[in-house]
This record gives C-alpha cells, sequence and structure tokens, in this order.
C-alpha cells in the first residue's frame, strides 16, 4: 500500500490523504492513476511537485509498497 498526502490548496480539493493498494512501479504511473479518478488532477498535474518519503522526486522515481508520496503545488507569493 502506497500513502497519498496532499499538500496546500491540493489538500482542500482532495482531502488530506488517500491510501492506495493498486501497484505502482513510478510517480508517473500514481499521477496516471490519480489523474483518472479526479478531473481537479488531471488540469494541475503539470504544476505538482512530488517527494517519496520526504524526498523531492521525478516522474521517473520508483516507488514501493510502504513509501508515502507527498504532493504540492508550488508555492506562490506576490
Amino acid at each position: 500500500m502506497i500513502t497519498v498526502k496532499f499538500y496546500g490548496k491540493l489538500r482542500q480539493l482532495l482531502g488530506s490523504e488517500i491510501k492506495i493498494e493498486e501497484e505502482m512501479k513510478s510517480i508517473e504511473d500514481l499521477l496516471r492513476f490519480l489523474a483518472e479518478k479526479n478531473e481537479n488532477i488531471k488540469k494541475l498535474k503539470e504544476h505538482l511537485i512530488f517527494s517519496i518519503n520526504q524526498k523531492q522526486a521525478s516522474l521517473h522515481d520508483e516507488i514501493k509498497d510502504g513509501d508515502e508520496v507527498s504532493v504540492f503545488l508550488p508555492p506562490t507569493g506576490g
């Protein structure tokens, strides 16, 4: 099982976390899975930042059972 935690505006849109039983091999697989389940992810997917077990990750990084994936939007300000 993979735990996916959402932060910032994503938390408001999607909730604080979900647990995924399906096998995922990479962040890219996870993103595809999330986009199929939620229109908000599909719209924002090009802007998302990921970490695996609190280390920044790219789309091609491997994920495995027991990992915690965090999903963020980039900080904004003005």
